[in-house]
């Protein structure tokens, strides 16, 4: 069973304001080219599903889990908190447990040569250690690095056990995060988010972005049709206006010549002493 540091205990050293706190190490993502597509998309898909003034998603930013000891900072690939104050821990822009008062509720390590061995070795137990309630770990390759597509596990008495995934007839893996409520699955090199309530893939960034085109197509096509369908009615108007001024016209016309020619029988029955 790992054991959980008790230096998790929030303290106030004398001058704890003076520790310095790195934002970054100035290092890159390691395997960035390989990593890199996979972090920004599920780190994006996940903040505009879950982001919000109390839930914290992000990944490689530094998680500082002792206070006053700078050099006690893991960085995980993708990470969620919630019920935290997701401002203050802007401001600080890292992430320290004795602020939040809790560890991050739920970590994602992508799989790549240099960090497997870390992400099922000593990353796993300090996740474990701080209280990380799910840990999953993603193998882009499906297996070279983890022996296996997808793992996620839930802490239990201090200890992961193993979530159940099942495989999909079409070759991908799936399994469940009851904590964020979504399914994870392994397709084709790629992690895709499922949320059952909405019976709905989650949109990465690429898909948000062409379905906003979409929408924003749909609608000027909608104005478009609309804008000509009021010219036509317009016309409409214009013409049945027109076509009444004529017959108002007429009619003035038809009254003036019955008025003349009234007169001009009167003149006449005049003229004949009648």
């Amino acid at each position: 069973m790992a054991t959980i540091p008790t230096t998790l205990t929030k303290s106030r050293p004398t001058e704890a304001d003076e520790v310095f706190y790195p934002e970054t190490d100035g290092m890159p993502l390691p395997d960035g080219l390989q990593q890199e597509p996979h972090f920004t998309e599920i780190v994006s898909t996940l903040r505009h599903h879950l982001g919000g003034p109390t839930t914290l998603v992000s990944g490689d930013t530094f998680v500082y889990y002792v206070e006053g000891d700078p050099g006690r900072r893991l960085s995980p690939d993708c990470y969620v908190a919630f019920g935290v104050d997701v401002e203050a821990m802007m401001r600080l822009n890292s992430y320290r447990v004795w602020e939040a008062d809790k560890a991050p509720d739920f970590a994602l390590e992508i799989g790549s040569q240099s960090t497997a061995s870390n992400d099922v070795g000593p990353k796993r137990d300090l996740y474990a250690s701080l209280g990380v309630r799910e840990y999953w770990r993603f193998d882009p390759t499906g297996g070279d690095h983890y022996g296996e597509p997808l793992v996620g596990e839930y802490l239990a008495e201090g200890e992961y056990l193993r979530f159940e995934t099942r495989s999909e007839s079409d070759g991908a893996v799936r399994g469940r995060s009851p904590l964020l409520d979504l399914d994870l699955c392994w397709t084709e090199g790629r992690l895709r988010f499922y949320d059952p309530a909405a019976g709905r893939w989650l949109e990465n960034y690429t898909e948000t972005a062409a379905a906003r085109e979409a929408a924003e197509a749909r609608a000027a096509a909608e104005r478009t049709a609309r804008q000509a369908a009021e010219a036509v009615a317009e016309a409409e108007r214009d013409a049945l206006r027109s076509e009444r001024e004529a017959l108002q016209s007429e009619r003035a016309a038809r009254q003036a010549a019955e008025t003349r020619l009234a007169e001009m029988e009167a003149e006449l029955r005049r003229l004949r002493g009648e």
